[in-house]
């Protein structure tokens, strides 16, 4: 459940989400990263490795995670397996437009290439809404 804390505001307004991205394309990583801020979540940590992945998901420092099932030219369903097992809010970000393990059909799956309006829709449906100062620092046109 929701721990509710003493302050009377709700807990998405003392901080944005933060995403966690797994990518080993960095131009992709990168502009991920670009519109995940854009839109008014936090960028927990960029992993370009399953090495990186599997540390930063011990570490649970985000609240979701975009997930690039194909890592360094491997197929990866081990990492969406501990994702899945944690409870863990996540999408895979890949170039398959299907779900290949059975056991990930009900995982959200956003195909690249996608549009800066695709990723914000699976992130509003993974952890809520961001920030609302994020995409009012500059007008992004949909």
């Amino acid at each position: 459940g929701l721990m509710t804390n003493a302050h009377s505001q709700p807990p998405s307004r003392t901080r944005p989400p933060r995403i966690l991205i797994v990518e080993d394309d960095l131009v992709i990583a990168l502009m991920i990263e670009e519109l995940v801020r854009e839109f008014g979540y936090a960028v927990s940590s960029v992993a370009g490795t399953v090495a990186m992945a599997r540390l930063q998901i011990a570490q649970r420092n985000f609240d979701a995670v975009l997930l690039d099932i194909n890592m360094e030219g491997e197929y990866q369903p081990e990492t969406a397996d501990v994702l899945l097992e944690a409870g863990v809010p996540f999408a895979f970000v890949t170039g398959y437009d299907y779900v290949l393990e059975p056991r990930h059909e009900g995982v959200p799956l956003l195909e690249k290439p996608f549009g800066a309006v695709q990723l914000r829709v699976l992130l509003e449906k993974l952890v809520g809404p961001g920030s609302p100062t994020g995409n009012r620092s500059r007008g992004i046109s949909a």
